[in-house]
């Protein structure tokens, strides 16, 4: 909330944990590369500190990242503003910034409160090779009138998250273009459940222990991306086993995540002799759903069978 001159002044001041009519009521909805939230904002015209009359109404945001792009845009949708006493000829202005390498180009145009009006905003990332960059969209709106001070509030977006990490093991080839995504969603690897036996494993340890993986269960597997400690992990429950010809050792949690191996109390991990068949279509699996879901090391996601 902006300070109060003496004399003539305006304050303002957002609420950003209302969601959009169009989102949940009174949650940011957001999946990996959407978010949606509304702000109900309120300006305040204040004389000789009496207040002679308010403008209220709600700013919405529709961003949209892309996985294979370092660009995204959003929209910005303004409503129409009711107008109490003195409070009409309230211009609003916006200004977006997205931290650096981001960059934010707003094309929300200036505008008196009253009708409703809408703009875009549009991003580009400069993420480096093998590197990460976390930011989120900040936005100030300022609100001028004549013969009053400036009133202004600020907010932030949902954090996002590009990085430019698939390449190959000898830093030769990129495997997926580099993308953005919001880091705060999981995603669900349902893949697994096209594989019977590895399902069927999957489906008797998620049922006991700490459920680790299955949706709900508050306790999601975590990606690794360390190849040596994946194939400790997978030593670690497989290593002294002898499966039966044609047969193959599956261990849950994947040993690709740092629950796999032994990180987890016995109650809460297995192994089970699967098809072989199975056993090499599941690494290509999850392999794949890290690239398609841009998830880099520690971020979580959940195994539904």
């Amino acid at each position: 909330m902006a300070s109060v001159a003496q004399g003539l002044a305006m304050t303002a001041a957002a609420d950003t944990g209302v969601a959009a009519a169009r989102c949940k009521v009174g949650n940011i909805v957001y999946t990996r590369i959407t978010e949606c939230e509304t702000a109900r904002a309120t300006v305040e015209v204040i004389r000789n500190r009496a207040v002679i009359g308010t403008a209220t109404f709600t700013i919405s945001h529709e961003m949209t990242l892309d996985k294979k792009s370092l660009k995204w845009s959003e929209t910005m949708r303004v409503s129409k503003a009711t107008i109490v006493n003195n409070a009409g000829g309230i211009r609003m202005g916006v200004s977006v910034s997205c931290g650096s390498p981001c960059k934010a180009s707003s094309h929300v145009p200036g505008h008196t409160l009253g009708s409703a009006f809408s703009g875009k905003v549009d991003y580009s990332d400069g993420v480096k090779k093998n590197k990460t960059h976390s930011g989120a969209a900040n936005y100030t709106f300022t609100f001028t009138k004549p013969g009053y001070t400036l009133g202004s509030f600020s907010y932030a977006s949902l954090g996002f998250r590009c990085d430019d990490t698939f390449w190959n093991a000898a830093n030769t080839r990129r495997l997926v273009r580099p993308g953005c995504v919001f880091p705060k969603f999981k995603p669900t690897l349902t893949t697994m459940s096209t594989l019977p036996e590895i399902a069927k494993n999957i489906r008797r340890i998620q049922a006991k222990g700490g459920h680790y993986g299955k949706p709900g269960s508050g306790h999601p597997l975590h990606r690794l991306t360390d190849d040596r400690k994946a194939t400790a992990n997978r030593r670690a429950v497989c290593g002294r086993t002898t499966p039966p010809r044609g047969r193959s050792c599956d261990e849950y949690p994947f040993a690709r995540t740092h629950e796999g191996g032994t990180a987890l109390p016995a109650a809460s991990r297995g192994i089970a002799m699967v098809p072989e068949k199975e056993q090499d279509q599941q690494g290509g699996r999850i392999i794949g759903f890290y690239k398609q879901e841009r998830l880099v090391n520690k971020d979580g996601f959940w195994v539904a069978v």
